[in-house]
């Protein structure tokens, strides 16, 4: 499946952009889309938790991938026979610090999803990235 996302950079320090990323208690804070994550921090390989949106829906999230200090990946199924994967990456660029999220639709119907959502879903990246960026900065 293709992955479809958003990227941007920020002076910020990389390990002070991971350290709020991967701190899903700040998440209601700088993420448009999220009210609370329950799911204690910080974000490891295995953990599950529930994620919480200003629209009242609750989905469950597990961290399918982590790369301490660089990117961890989170798993949801919304749709049947499909599951979204969301990557949450930060590295080092220059003097500034690159961050990136993406997602796939994967499963059995994920070809049929794909194309119809992941675009839609990346486009509301750029909020989410501009807020972390802004927290990093402190200048939220």
């Amino acid at each position: 499946m293709a992955e479809h996302g958003k990227t941007r950079e920020t002076p910020a320090p990389a390990d002070r952009v991971w350290q709020i990323w991967s701190d899903t208690s700040t998440w209601g804070r700088w993420n448009p889309n999220v009210t609370t994550m329950d799911m204690a921090p910080p974000v490891a390989l295995g953990k599950t938790g529930v994620m919480n949106t200003p629209a009242g829906q609750h989905h469950q999230m597990k961290v399918i991938d982590f790369q301490p200090g660089r990117s961890f990946t989170l798993e949801t199924s919304v749709i049947p026979l499909s599951r979204f994967q969301f990557t949450c990456s930060v590295e080092p660029a220059g003097e500034k610090t690159r961050i990136k999220q993406t997602v796939k639709v994967v499963g059995p119907m994920g070809w049929l999803f794909d194309p119809m959502m992941g675009d839609q879903i990346a486009n509301d990246f750029d909020k989410v990235l501009d807020g972390l960026a802004k927290e990093a900065e402190g200048t939220a």
